[in-house]
């Protein structure tokens, strides 16, 4: 027998896509145009994307990835705004990580679906990520506002 997403097919991934929350954890394969590079000439990486706001209409969700390593070959300017995550805050990571809140990524909700879920964010690091997305100079404050984060 398959899973309950699987029997449910299309209905599954468009009841997960109406439900969408802030401090959701989806895997989403995510490129370039989404600002990520990916490696060994793939065109996306799946990322853990942490949704911490929408746009007015619900149709564009702002979010935040999730990086197992800080990468410090990258300036300070971007390093200082990993915020740490560990596993036991997030039962899905499987390493303590960071929250790279040096930009905003942006997603359309049809990428997101039933296998996507992964899990949710405590809502204090939620609050965290959102004090450090609105505390960042390199983001324009008026992005922040457009996904309800500031």
């Amino acid at each position: 027998m398959g899973s309950l997403a699987e029997m449910l097919g299309d209905k599954a991934d468009k009841l997960v896509r109406a439900a969408l929350n802030v401090g959701d954890v989806h895997i989403l394969p995510l490129g370039k145009e989404n600002n990520i590079t990916p490696k060994d000439g793939q065109q996306t990486k799946d990322k853990f994307f942490v949704i911490p706001g929408f746009d007015t209409q619900g149709n564009i969700i702002g979010g935040v990835v999730i990086n197992s390593k800080i990468n410090y070959n990258l300036p300070d300017t971007i390093t200082d705004y990993y915020m740490p995550i560990k596993m036991s805050e997030c039962p899905f990571l499987r390493y303590n990580s960071f929250a790279d809140c040096s930009k905003l990524i942006v997603a359309r909700r049809d990428k997101f679906g039933a296998t996507t879920y992964r899990g949710e964010m405590p809502s204090e690091r939620v609050d965290e990520i959102k004090q450090t997305l609105i505390g960042n100079p390199s983001i324009d404050k008026e992005l922040l506002n457009t996904y309800g984060i500031v």
